[in-house]
């Protein structure tokens, strides 16, 4: 009992007269990441190439003290995956010709970042987020016309799916709700003492839950012979961000 009262009492101490409300905007570039280890494993057929993204939104913040504050955040938010893959095309030369492809899924979401931030004009950031799906935009080009051509998949004949694909909505295919972390640092530079600030920083933004979705053909986990039983436990999608933040803040003394 008397651990809980000092305690108590230290908290008060800390927080005593001091409170501080605070609101603004905020941009972030980052480079992005739709985790699939179903795709990781399929070798040439499926690479990823480096994706980028961004997102803007409001900031809304109080601090209990000079060194412990919460922030609520809501962004709307691009993540962007970019892939490059080929397959073995059937020629009666037996020839080893290939037949090339670039895909792209683009998941845009409304994001709720909740954060602990630890420090002031140099901070330290750890929190939740809740991530809406509100859209998923997939495309795939071959580089050239193999439509007349058969090719081979995890030695299946492929026939039928060498066409390019534009701005295919495939939303259906992902949950609804993704729930990950959140961890950065930064600073605030005065800008009008003890009024508007500059903002800056680096954050990471990873959704540990699954949100499904399809792979660099297109194809979601369902997709027989194409994706296997056995690799439905590995087809999961998790997105992952990382980038460069910057934005205002204006605090209410």
């Amino acid at each position: 009992m008397k651990k809980i009262f000092l305690a108590s009492l230290f908290i008060c101490f800390i927080f005593k007269g001091y409170s501080q409300f605070y609101l603004g905007g905020q941009f972030a570039y980052n480079n992005t990441w739709l985790l699939n280890k179903q795709v990781f494993a399929e070798g040439p057929e499926m690479d990823v190439e480096a994706s980028f993204g961004h997102y803007y939104g409001f900031i809304a913040g109080y601090y209990f003290s000079d060194i412990v504050g919460l922030e609520l955040n809501m962004n709307v938010n691009k993540v962007a995956q970019k892939y490059r893959g080929d397959f073995k095309l059937i020629s009666i030369t037996n020839s080893d010709e290939r037949a090339y492809y670039n895909s792209s899924l683009v998941l845009n979401t409304i994001d709720f970042p909740i954060l602990l931030k630890l420090g002031k004009v140099a901070y330290f950031e750890l929190g939740g987020i809740f991530s809406l799906v509100n859209k998923a935009i997939y495309n795939k080009t071959f580089e050239e016309d193999y439509s007349y051509r058969i090719g081979i998949y995890k030695d299946i004949p492929l026939y039928n799916d060498f066409k390019n694909v534009e701005n295919l909505d495939v939303k259906y295919a992902f949950k609804d709700l993704g729930i990950g972390a959140v961890v950065g640092f930064g600073a605030n530079i005065n800008l009008i003492e003890d009024a508007l600030k500059f903002n800056f920083g680096l954050r990471c933004n990873f959704i540990i839950t699954d949100l499904e979705g399809v792979n660099a053909l297109g194809y979601t986990k369902d997709k027989r012979p194409w994706v296997s039983e056995k690799e439905t436990k590995t087809f999961k999608t998790n997105p992952l961000y990382l980038g460069l933040k910057a934005g205002l803040i204006y605090e209410f003394n």
